[in-house]
């Protein structure tokens, strides 16, 4: 089954200057990269010429080195989506980036050099280029003292952090917090190479969404506050089974095939989550420690066992209510 998710496209307000996300940012490509890779050939062939930084030159001075003709599997895709029937879009180009992975890592790293370089200062530098002492958090859009709410970040542009130290709080707290009520299966994380981007479950955590790299996307801060938990999906037929952690799938298989809608779907899952919880709730305090070991045992985890049975017991208490 393909995945099929239509975000909104913001324009996100930068100190100097604003910028387009683009309209592909909160989709999940890396499933579909085989499937992009084989049309792409078709088109072009197995391989094409990366010239970066030979003809127009490079503000790092990087330039492509050893043999310009490489396979296209060196490039990164561009513009690629899939269509309602399985098949390959191409919005523009071949559908791969004009320069190879290679030549993208050498200019990010050389990037983060000269951006470290600059910001050697620290605040002083974002003052000088700015001509302020304050920035907008990316998450909570207040203008803030850089020197009170943000850390230093010298490879970024700027020098400073794009969330404020209470965002970045907020956001561990809650993610940390998720693990520990849903535990969901896996242990994946994108590295973020873009400002105000979000690593974001398609399928939330709240409902049997997975930890694994397929429910992972990568899209803008703003996306993600207006996403919210809720489940990106019209109809249970086009949600895959393995955006679920395993032990929820089988609820989806049942209304896959008796076609329930998904407020049916919402309903059902919710129900067995809460089940789950009240039932290790009702556990002594070693078999909940016993319950996290084996968690981290499954997924390479390292959580400390007795802190997420603390956590655990307050929020079914606090939260729950039980």
């Amino acid at each position: 089954m393909n995945i099929i998710i239509k975000y909104n496209t913001y324009i996100i307000t930068m100190s100097k200057k604003q910028r387009n996300v683009s309209e592909n940012l909160g989709k999940n490509h890396t499933a579909n990269h085989e499937k992009y890779y084989s049309h792409i050939e078709s088109m072009i062939g197995p391989t094409k010429k990366c010239t970066f930084g030979h003809i127009r030159g490079s503000n790092t001075g990087i330039k492509h080195e050893g043999e310009q003709l490489v396979p296209i599997s060196d490039f990164e895709t561009k513009g690629c989506s899939i269509d309602d029937m399985g098949g390959v879009i191409i919005k523009g180009g071949d559908g791969l980036q004009g320069f190879c992975r290679n030549c993208s890592k050498r200019r990010r790293m050389k990037r983060l050099e000269m951006s470290r370089e600059k910001n050697k200062d620290g605040y002083d530098t974002y003052e000088k280029e700015y001509g302020k002492s304050t920035k907008k958090c990316s998450v909570c859009n207040y203008d803030k003292s850089v020197w009170v709410h943000f850390k230093l970040s010298p490879g970024m542009e700027c020098g400073i952090h794009n969330i404020c130290n209470e965002c970045s709080k907020k956001y561990g707290e809650s993610m940390g917090d998720r693990l520990i009520k849903y535990r969901p299966d896996g242990n994946f994380k994108y590295a973020k190479s873009e400002k105000n981007q979000h690593d974001d479950h398609i399928m939330p955590l709240a409902y049997g969404g997975t930890n694994e790299e397929i429910n992972h996307q990568i899209i803008s801060s703003r996306e993600n506050l207006s996403k919210s938990s809720s489940i990106p999906f019209e109809n249970v037929i086009h949600i895959n089974p393995l955006l679920l952690c395993s032990r929820w799938r089988p609820i989806l298989y049942t209304a896959q095939r008796e076609k329930i809608s998904i407020t049916v779907f919402k309903s059902r899952i919710s129900d067995a989550i809460l089940e789950e919880q009240k039932k290790i709730y009702s556990m002594t305090d070693g078999e909940i420690e016993t319950i996290f070991e084996q968690y981290n045992k499954n997924n390479n985890r390292r959580v400390g066992v007795k802190r997420c049975a603390e956590k655990f017991k307050t929020y079914c208490k606090e939260i729950l209510k039980l």
